[in-house]
């Protein structure tokens, strides 16, 4: 009975509090509803990312790159992406990554951890 607004925020809101399981269901619907899939998309991403499951992190965050690159969350998703390729041992791709980050978003917090990470993975 909710609206798809609606169900998105609730999402959101069991996301925050790490309520990964109710909240999965939840964005699946509204992704495949094609309601904000870019959002949806980077939601399940992190979901994926904070249980390790780092393929599939990477394949919702290009979803959602692909789908809207302007969004506020990109520095997160270009460095969850990154670490993502690196537990995976893709090194290249997650080197890339940390660099585009560097590039394209220089004054982000994420960008202080993608120099430390690349000096890590470069050494």
């Amino acid at each position: 009975s909710k609206s798809k607004k609606e169900l998105l925020e609730e999402a959101k809101k069991l996301f925050k509090k790490d309520y990964f399981t109710k909240a999965i269901p939840i964005l699946d619907y509204l992704k495949n509803e094609n309601y904000k899939p870019a959002e949806t998309n980077y939601i399940l991403g992190e979901i994926s990312f904070y249980r390790k499951k780092y393929n599939d992190a990477i394949g919702y965050y290009k979803t959602s790159a692909m789908l809207f690159d302007k969004a506020a969350y990109m520095p997160k998703l270009l460095l969850h992406s990154a670490i993502s390729f690196e537990k995976t041992n893709n090194v290249e791709n997650a080197s890339s990554f940390y660099n585009t980050l560097i590039d394209v978003y220089p004054q982000t917090d994420e960008a202080t951890t993608a120099n430390k990470n690349l000096q890590y993975i470069n050494k």
